[in-house]
């Protein structure tokens, strides 16, 4: 498609470099009995090539010269001209549509211009194009023709000095995307896959499919990982939204990571970029090292315990011997233990 479209638009700037040509034919054809008025008055530049977008308007101007000794009145006549296949054909303007017509673009003087003998007079003009002007060449003439009234001017046309006006609209190339919002399905992730969801909205008017990367980085600035933000190589048509999705499948590690989404669209390789931070936490790892601390803990406790009961146990037995050789030296202390050993 787009070298047919290029085959079609080198075709049509040819023609219009031949328009001056076929325009010269015209005038020898059928301005010979108009060679007086040629030669009275003249017009520069003979050709006017301009490239604007719908909505644009452009300043021009041109200058007329009275090569005469008398007062001339000139008058202007705008025609648009179509090229097909080498053939010009001249349309009425009030008969053509706005949208494609050139002619109604050109807002000129149409009233009497007055020259002086040998005067030049600058004639300014501006080429406003349609807004709903589509891409292409457009092509129109310019006639100045001289005569008393401008019925009388009309009638007279065929041999004027023109200008050949060479328009191409261009197309109103817009590629802009929108990131909506970037985010991890998750804040923590344990033994399932880190993901993440990004959504994007087409706001230009050309299909777009964005390319590039999302790159993931620990907490010391490491890159660790690249996934690639779309797989598929999926498109956004004007004026929609998409969602697209990208998984970590090889994720490792403990901690805080960062990711940062890197995008590339369009002609012009325009760039989005957007960052979001997450965590990775292996809770059964984390359970099992937690596990094995707790016995750890229990058995040390355990062993210090039995450690401690063991000494206590020994101190009384230690107490309990010294005072029952004290008191078998002291007759006359009696042990109230034994007492109420004998009660019993």
């Amino acid at each position: 498609m787009k070298h047919k479209m290029t085959q079609s638009r080198i075709k049509t700037q040819n023609c219009a470099k031949l328009l001056s040509c076929l325009f010269a034919f015209f005038f020898v054809l059928f301005g010979v009995c108009n060679v007086a008025q040629a030669a009275s008055l003249s017009v520069a530049p003979v050709i006017i090539d301009e490239k604007a977008k719908a909505r644009d308007i452009l300043e021009e101007s041109v200058t007329l010269t009275n090569d005469t000794e008398r007062k001339l009145n000139v008058y202007t006549f705008v025609n648009n001209v179509v090229i097909e296949e080498g053939k010009q054909e001249f349309l009425d303007p009030s008969r053509a549509d706005q949208s494609s017509s050139l002619a109604n673009w050109i807002m000129i003087r149409r009233g009497v211009i007055e020259l002086l003998p040998g005067e030049k007079k600058k004639i300014d003009f501006d080429i406003e194009v349609n807004l709903r002007a589509k891409p292409g060449m457009y092509h129109a003439l310019i006639s100045f023709a001289e005569a008393p009234t401008r019925d009388d001017a009309e009638a007279r046309i065929a041999g004027a000095p023109l200008v050949t006006v060479n328009l191409e609209v261009l197309e109103d190339i817009k590629e802009r995307l929108q990131l909506k919002k970037f985010i991890p399905d998750k804040i923590f992730f344990s033994g399932s896959s880190p993901s993440f969801s990004y959504e994007l909205e087409n706001i230009g008017n050309q299909t777009l499919a964005p390319s590039g990367e999302i790159r993931i980085y620990s907490r010391g600035g490491e890159e660790v990982a690249t996934i690639d933000a779309n797989q598929d190589s999926a498109a956004l048509d004007p004026n929609t939204k998409k969602q697209f999705a990208s998984i970590w499948h090889s994720a490792k590690g403990f901690g805080r990571y960062k990711a940062l989404i890197n995008l590339e669209y369009g002609a012009k390789n325009a760039a989005i970029y957007d960052t979001v931070y997450f965590w990775i936490v292996p809770w059964q790892k984390i359970l099992i090292i937690f596990g094995i601390l707790a016995l750890m803990i229990t058995l040390i406790t355990y062993f210090l315990h039995r450690k401690y009961e063991r000494r206590r146990n020994s101190l009384i037995q230690n107490y309990t011997r010294s005072n029952t050789r004290k008191n078998a030296s002291r007759p006359d202390i009696v042990d109230l233990r034994d007492i109420k050993n004998l009660k019993k």
